[in-house]
């Protein structure tokens, strides 16, 4: 079915003012309706908008004339059947739901006597990951949150998160996210995040993370799958109280100490350097190589080794031993380290 348009409103006023119009532009509408700035052409479009959806008819007995139609009848007869059919395949939709949940006493026994502890069920891949998570979106009445390690997150999957996330926003949810610091520099990241900071939404930024996770209402928590060092296709659907309120408190224990992120920024880590620098000391502190801190801080082996080149270069050293001892010397290594401390590094 066509929308109405500017123009098939002004020509429906039209009709109403008048009583009818011709239904061919030779009697009368040649010219289109220049008083409404409209030819003959969209005059044309516009009956036709007004036909498709009931407005205008042609008059009883009068076929050269075309009269308005009370909207309220227009609508009855134009959505009463896609109203009843939308009735009808949700009908359709809770039974099918219905039999299926009918099987969970019997899922749930045989979770029993095979050992399993309630509370935690494996997902197999992301479509049934991703069909539970809309689900529980549509549930969650008081609060989100989730922990996305990592850069920045595909264009596709932000995307497909937009409306999802727009519709808890408006049921008064509070959301908040926590992404790496890494995910500043993703122009894709930095649009969703602007959008729905706008909405509401809350992020921040670290420089390190633990795995992912997403809770909601702090009674529903999806992991994804790690076991037998898996790469975490597919979720683990969690309930039990004590895991979830567990997960809570650490993302608690992070959000408190990370930066906010607001989308945009002429210079995606000029909030984020100390607590960056001072992360990147810290691994290589530990004598941790490239690859493993590159993949700690969620960037790329050759965005690392390019902010441990520069970090080097400000401290001064040849080396990463003497970049070390420099860095103690900084106060770089401190569990926290001022923007002063941080900014002075570069002149030792």
């Amino acid at each position: 079915m066509p929308r109405l348009d500017a123009g098939a409103v002004a020509v429906f006023a039209y009709a109403l003012e008048r009583g009818s119009l011709p239904s061919r532009a030779p009697d009368g509408l040649a010219d289109g309706l220049p008083a409404l700035g409209l030819s003959r052409d969209e005059v044309g479009a516009a009956c036709r908008t007004l036909e498709r959806l009931r407005l205008l008819r042609p008059a009883p007995g009068r076929p050269g004339e075309l009269i308005p139609v009370n909207p309220d009848a227009a609508a009855a007869e134009v959505v009463g059947p896609l109203e009843a059919e939308l009735a009808r395949a949700a009908a359709r939709a809770q039974s099918l739901r219905d039999d299926l949940h009918s099987l969970m006493p019997r899922y749930r026994a045989a979770r029993r006597e095979q050992g399993r502890r309630e509370g935690f069920d494996v997902l197999p891949d992301m479509a049934s990951a991703s069909a539970m998570l809309t689900e529980e979106s549509a549930r969650c009445r008081e609060e989100v949150f989730s922990i996305q390690p990592g850069g920045g997150r595909a264009a596709h999957r932000l995307g497909d998160a937009v409306e999802r996330d727009v519709a808890m926003l408006r049921r008064g949810v509070r959301m908040r996210t926590l992404y790496q610091h890494s995910a500043r520099t993703s122009l894709s990241t930095q649009g969703y995040v602007e959008r729905l900071t706008e909405a509401g939404a809350e992020y921040r930024t670290a420089a390190e993370l633990p795995d992912r996770a997403v809770v909601f209402d702090r009674a529903v928590a999806f992991l994804p799958r790690r076991a037998d060092g898996g790469a975490g296709e597919g979720a683990v659907l969690v309930r039990d109280p004590d895991v979830v309120a567990y997960l809570c408190r650490v993302f608690e224990q992070h959000w408190s100490g990370a930066v906010p992120f607001r989308g945009t920024s002429e210079a995606a880590y000029k909030e984020v350097g100390p607590s960056l620098r001072r992360a990147l000391v810290g691994l290589l502190a530990e004598g941790a190589k490239d690859e493993v801190i590159a993949r700690r801080m969620g960037m790329s082996l050759r965005t690392c080794r390019r902010h441990i080149a520069d970090l080097l270069e400000e401290l001064g050293a040849e080396s990463r031993f003497q970049g070390g001892v420099l860095a103690e010397r900084a106060g770089l290594t401190d569990a926290e380290v001022t923007t002063e401390a941080a900014e002075g590094a570069s002149h030792r």
